[in-house]
């Protein structure tokens, strides 16, 4: 999948056709280079993709970018949309924010489309794709819960729709980067198997009042992973939240307790 927009002539050259994810995610190796801040400064003058996040990280600013305008093409494709509507709009957001209650969503959902119709060339009916993708980057959520967040939430959308629907999200280039930055920043995360991303999925999505999968399906997904001591099941704190780091799994489950 391709992405577009301002940042795109940092991503490398990617192969021609169909992008085919491995079955195990450190079996892909990446060799292009990457883009240097000052390269970034220049395509982004007006600073439009500037926030808080990878401020020291901005190799993974193609990375998101490039999963946000995946994720904003593929819900209005779904829907039969060249360009999304609001409710095209929402849908992304439901799955592309931390895991917060229905009624937080609901708030950052407001807040978002209201920065969004602001724009005189948006509408209900039409959300210009690049502004949605500015306003990702400006969310409080995304924020809010930091860089390591929100690379594993990426990482975990990104493995949930290529072994749910076929269909990579990231480009093998783009994927290896995410998965080899959250290995060399000793994220857990980047570890796990097909089978726990789907259970740590579901809980998340549960969490927004979406559940992925029926009580009898989850049951039966958390007790094989039982078997087989799985940490996911388990509640423990990874080694990055043992430095006093915030994670997805430690967002996931302070949210589940709040």
């Amino acid at each position: 999948m391709k992405a577009t927009g301002p940042l795109s002539a940092l991503l490398a050259a990617a192969p021609a056709g169909a992008f085919v994810l491995p079955s195990s995610p450190s079996s892909i190796r990446c060799t292009d280079a990457r883009p240097s801040a000052s390269s970034l400064a220049a395509l982004d003058p007006e600073g439009i993709f500037s926030s808080d996040l990878f401020e020291d990280d901005e190799d993974m600013v193609p990375v998101a970018e490039a999963y946000i305008h995946a994720k904003y093409k593929a819900v209005a494709s779904s829907h039969g949309h060249d360009v999304a509507t609001t409710d095209d709009v929402k849908e992304v957001l439901h799955s592309i924010l931390p895991p917060v209650t229905p009624a937080a969503l609901a708030k950052e959902e407001e807040a978002i489309l209201q920065d969004l119709l602001g724009h005189a060339k948006n509408t209900p009916e039409a959300i210009d794709e690049d502004d949605f993708v500015k306003s990702i980057f400006k969310n409080s959520y995304w924020k809010e819960a930091g860089d390591i967040v929100v690379k594993e939430l990426i990482y975990f959308d990104s493995l949930h729709s290529y072994y749910s629907t076929g269909k990579p999200l990231l480009n093998n280039d783009l994927y290896d980067e995410l998965h080899e930055n959250l290995t060399w920043e000793g994220s857990s995360v980047a570890t796990m198997s097909a089978r726990e991303a789907q259970f740590v999925s579901a809980v998340a999505a549960s969490k927004r009042g979406e559940p992925l999968m029926n009580d009898a399906e989850y049951k039966e997904l958390k007790a094989e992973l039982k078997r087989e001591g799985s940490w996911v099941v388990n509640r423990k704190e990874d080694s990055l939240e043992r430095l006093g780091l915030n994670t997805f799994m430690g967002y996931l489950h302070r949210s589940m307790v709040a």
